[in-house]
């Protein structure tokens, strides 16, 4: 029977791939995720519109662009590191099978028992910013959007790895699994403002983004009230089913690369940053507000459901009939269903930046230079748990260093959220016609590559035209 509960576990959660939290441009991954306030030219995009116009110090040009040139991922969890994964999921079956001693399974059930992992892989194949004189700036970016995450519940890990205990009751409710991939375009407008009146406020800007969605891959954990009961006759009971929703560009579920989508949508991002006068003669407070992801997708092709009935008694597991049912169960049933609609990971973010200056603030804006340092604060709030996000809020705090003109090293510290915690670091570097920006989320992975369950890396290669 713990055969029987190991496939029915294994085939129902793991019989598709789970592409991959939000993750933005790579420097704000290194500082804390904070760019609501603090992001300029390609890497507002998805950030805050209204900085696409803002450019780094000591820069002033007309257009920047990058092609496949940026790309992050992160992986996120409490337990599954590569040792995890080395120790308990690679050996071959039959030439070098696995066999877990009690220490290895209550460790298992201790460390993996309803602790999520959260994938998520963003790569922007094109990205491009213009800014036009007397009229704003223009950016537009078309990126593949990779989100997924899984859950097993303490319930069906015993089971399966201890076997079916006698007068128990398995629950299997709180285990599934997410997976979408989404293919986005990004068009988004900002303009500056120079508010001459205000005695608040020495500039403004606002941006919009409309972003339509073209849908790839979906997958979600539509229903989930399967339990299963043993006694002491050794019945096998099961009750309620699990359902998996799925839509995808091809017929059997599995990811595949199309220029027809499976999903059509539209997403808005709404943003504004303002910089505050007379905060200190050497110093500049900025503050950035934006509500992104606003919209949805409408899935319409091979929409269907997979359903695991789990109403089933075992009364004798020797009897060919009975489990030849009970395969039947495992497997599967596939209905089509109609279209279906899903929200984007729609986000609140609301963050300030105080930058030093080697000059008086005054002079710094005729020539957009010399800022020295930068430190950052920002407050994230999810609304939705779809394509990744979170409905717990995050705080994040980055900070930045001007060496010189070409090297920033950077540092952040997030709080909250799906990372619950975690250390970043980055460095951003200037050669003049290239900007080249390197980060991760969690510093420590650096030097604990194969323990770390929290691993993340960005790369960034972006070219500008004076």
């Amino acid at each position: 029977m713990k055969t029987i509960c190991l496939l029915f576990l294994f085939t129902a959660f793991f019989s598709t791939v789970s592409f991959p939290q939000n993750i933005y441009d790579v420097r704000s991954l290194s500082m804390g995720n904070t760019g609501v306030s603090n992001s300029y030219d390609i890497d507002a995009l998805n950030n805050n519109p209204a900085n696409i116009l803002k450019q780094r110090t000591n820069n002033n040009s007309s257009a920047y662009f990058s092609i496949f040139t940026n790309f992050n991922f992160h992986i996120n969890s409490e337990y599954f590191s590569y040792d995890f994964y080395d120790k308990y999921f690679t050996s071959n079956s039959e030439t070098n099978p696995i066999f877990l001693s009690n220490s290895d399974k209550e460790y298992i059930v201790n460390n993996a028992s309803d602790e999520p992992v959260n994938i998520s892989v963003l790569l922007k194949e094109l990205a491009l910013v213009f800014n036009i004189k007397n009229f704003g700036s223009l950016g537009i970016s078309l990126d593949e959007r990779f989100t997924g995450n899984f859950k097993v519940s303490k319930d069906p890990l015993e089971l399966g790895l201890y076997g079916n205990e006698i007068n128990r009751i398995y629950n299997f409710s709180g285990t599934g699994y997410k997976g979408t991939w989404v293919r986005q375009l990004n068009i988004t407008y900002a303009k500056n403002i120079k508010p001459k009146k205000s005695k608040l406020f020495s500039d403004l800007s606002f941006g919009i983004s409309v972003k339509p969605q073209f849908g790839q891959y979906f997958a979600d954990t539509d229903r989930n009230d399967l339990t299963i009961t043993t006694n002491n006759n050794f019945e096998v009971r099961g009750t309620g089913q699990i359902d998996f929703l799925f839509s995808g560009t091809s017929e059997d579920n599995t990811i595949k690369m199309s220029l027809s989508p499976a999903g059509f949508g539209f997403g808005f991002d709404f943003g504004i940053n303002a910089g505050i006068k007379n905060i200190s003669r050497n110093g500049q407070m900025n503050i950035g507000l934006s509500l992104n992801d606003v919209g949805y997708i409408k899935w319409t092709k091979n929409t269907n459901r997979y359903q695991y009935n789990g109403n089933y008694i075992v009364t004798d597991i020797t009897d060919p009939a009975q489990l030849d049912s009970l395969n039947k169960i495992v497997k599967g049933t596939k209905v089509i269903v109609p279209a279906f609609t899903t929200a984007l990971p729609m986000n609140l973010r609301i963050g300030l930046t105080y930058k030093i200056f080697s000059k008086p603030v005054a002079e710094v804006f005729k020539n957009n230079d010399n800022e020295t340092a930068n430190l950052s604060f920002e407050y994230i709030q999810g609304f939705n748990d779809y394509f990744g996000s979170s409905k717990k809020p995050s705080v994040g705090i980055g900070g930045e260093y001007n060496v010189t003109n070409v090297l920033s090293p950077r540092i952040g510290l997030i709080l909250g959220g799906n990372e619950k915690f975690a250390l970043n670091f980055g460095l951003g570097i200037d050669t003049g016609p290239v900007l080249i920006d390197l980060g991760t989320y969690n510093f420590t992975s650096v030097f604990n590559r194969k323990t770390a369950t929290k691993v993340s890396a960005g790369l960034s290669i972006k070219f500008k035209v004076n």
